[in-house]
């Protein structure tokens, strides 16, 4: 495990004695004055062999702590840090630690302290790759619109019902995570309370426990698990990552399949959200305009590199990462397709022009889906559209049979 060490607003002395007196334990410790560089090149190099980075400051004030806590969530399983600082308070350091790969020490302390931190680090990692054989780990989806109005939330929504009422997935745990927390419509979809309390979450996200969590969860009468915010003016552009994290932390131990419904606009965070994902659907129409939109979401999709998103982790607690964002399936639902009278999609091969080897699933327009709408009853449970009913099985089906692409990670 490489160590380095570096200084975020801390007396030049007093981090040079730090150094000094590490350095008698730690012959190989790397002092770097650019930590940006450290964490691009671990983030590249180091899924299966973390490295450590000491932070030192003379008080850990809260920006320095909001940074660090940033930094510990986007380089979670990569990036071990440890925090050499004056005294924590008990809230504080419980806030910190909380993400599983952070820890701390006093400025003050035996520097064989650190050495059993990191001790207890690699142990901790050794037991979890040994057991990876026999772990069941969860599987996230995101549904992205390349548009508003193309259908997203009905085909995530129809798809989690279809999954949790079909006889080989219905025993699965699964649900499904609406991330517009300004306009959310899908509870209305499904005629149910949205109940998860966002802002709630991100004022306090160490405040997330098990009995919290089930206050968050509209439950359908399919068997499928919702979570949705009310509508309001929340500050989706200022949504803290880690408020994210404490989320799918808890939703991950709980869940074998997590559909996420993502707002058409594309915020600081989504790159994550999508990264973090084991498939991707990007949803649009069959037209020239919406196919153009497409493309351009399949670019931005297939852009997200930075794996963020920690909170999925297996039945046991345990933080997980994506191996590599590319191993995650991407696939196309054209939605409102048009039919011909003798079967088939209307201009399909307007869409094989444009998307070329890109899988593809088209699902027709469906008659009595604005009735569903009204009714808050899924088409897929009152069985009315034959034709949308498979195309949702298709999609349901590529769901299911995905796996999960992330290693296991302290």
């Amino acid at each position: 495990m490489a160590i380095y060490i570096h200084n975020i607003g801390a007396d030049p002395e007093t981090a040079r004695a730090v150094e000094r007196k590490l350095r008698r334990i730690i012959p190989d410790l790397a002092a770097t004055p650019d930590i940006k560089q450290v964490l691009a090149t671990s983030t590249r190099e180091s899924i299966n062999d973390p490295v450590c980075v000491l932070i030192v400051t003379s008080t850990c004030d809260e920006s320095c702590f909001v940074r660090l806590a940033e930094m510990a969530s986007i380089h979670r399983g990569r990036i071990f840090f440890v925090l050499i600082s004056n005294e924590l308070s008990i809230r504080d350091y419980k806030a910190l630690v909380r993400h599983g790969n952070v820890d701390w020490v006093s400025v003050d302390a035996d520097p064989q302290e650190i050495l059993d931190i990191l001790a207890r680090q690699r142990g901790r990692r050794g037991g979890e790759r040994a057991g990876d054989a026999n772990k069941v780990k969860p599987v996230a989806l995101s549904f992205v619109p390349s548009a508003g109005g193309v259908g997203n939330t009905t085909l995530a929504l129809e798809t989690g019902v279809k999954l949790k009422t079909d006889k080989t997935t219905r025993d699965r745990n699964i649900c499904i995570v609406d991330l517009d927390f300004q306009k959310s419509h899908i509870c209305d979809y499904l005629d149910l309370e949205p109940r998860l309390k966002i802002q709630e979450l991100q004022d306090n996200p160490e405040r997330l426990d098990d009995q919290l969590f089930d206050i968050f969860i509209s439950r359908h009468m399919s068997g499928l698990h919702v979570f949705a915010a009310p509508r309001g003016s929340f500050g989706v552009c200022a949504l803290n990552v880690s408020a994210l994290d404490a989320f799918f932390n808890l939703a991950a131990r709980r869940y074998d399949l997590i559909l996420i419904d993502l707002p058409a606009t594309w915020f600081p965070w989504t790159d994550q959200v999508v990264a973090a994902s084991d498939g991707v659907f990007v949803t649009g129409l069959n037209s020239i305009p919406g196919l153009r939109q497409i493309v351009e979401t399949l670019t931005a999709v297939r852009g997200s590199r930075v794996p963020a998103l920690h909170g999925l982790s297996d039945s046991n607690g345990n933080s997980e990462k994506i191996q590599d964002p590319a191993t995650g399936q991407i696939a196309v639902a054209v939605n409102r397709c048009q039919r011909r009278l003798t079967g088939g999609i209307l201009r399909r091969h307007h869409v094989e022009t444009v998307l070329g080897n890109e899988k593809v699933f088209y699902v027709g327009e469906e008659s009595t889906a604005l009735e569903s709408i009204n009714t808050g009853t899924p088409i897929g449970i009152t069985k009315t559209g034959g034709a949308f009913v498979k195309d949702i099985a298709a999609i349901a089906a590529f769901c299911g049979g995905l796996k999960s692409s992330r290693i296991a990670s302290a």
